[in-house]
């Protein structure tokens, strides 16, 4: 595989405001890499760029070689997103989550992720309305990491838990 994510000058304009500019990143493989700023300073814009949730103004971006917009199963496949407000099914039970991570991603772990939720207490038959938040926040990263994705991106993986959570997640 290329290199996981790749963008040249990329940029996203809302209106007059620039929310992202002359952005030019190349992560090569097997790295962790943190994005780090105050708030508005377009780290979560250039995620959802990365992912294909936004169309940038200016440049590109590039994951494992192909783009989000053009190429989005591509992509999906290969990455796992756990995005700053984790977009749940408040009605869906935890197993249901799962059942649809299964039915969505080819390369799923059932195994690892019912394994990963009953070591931290977390059962299956939970309403995910009903989770707290540092529950939902880890229910959204074993659903990214079932996957087995090449690549993970976490926005503000942390803003929900407690300290201790924080440390457990980590």
């Amino acid at each position: 595989m290329s290199i996981p994510l790749d963008t040249a000058d990329l940029g996203k304009r809302y209106g007059r405001t620039w929310a992202l500019r002359k952005c030019s990143i190349r992560l090569p493989a097997g790295r962790i890499a943190a994005l780090v700023g105050p708030n508005g300073a377009g780290k979560t814009t250039l995620l959802h760029l990365a992912v294909g949730l936004l169309r940038p103004t200016e440049g590109d971006v590039h994951l494992f070689g192909w783009s989000p917009r053009q190429e989005p199963d591509l992509i999906l496949a290969h990455v796992g997103f756990v995005a700053q407000d984790a977009p749940l099914y408040d009605s869906f039970s935890v197993a249901d989550m799962l059942q649809l991570g299964r039915q969505l991603n080819r390369r799923w772990e059932q195994a690892a992720a019912e394994t990963r939720l009953q070591q931290l207490g977390i059962r299956l038959g939970h309403r995910v309305g009903r989770l707290s938040g540092g529950q939902w926040a880890q229910v959204a990263l074993v659903l990214a990491l079932a996957k087995k994705p090449d690549l993970l991106l976490l926005d503000e993986p942390l803003a929900r838990l407690d300290l201790l959570a924080r440390r457990e997640f980590l």
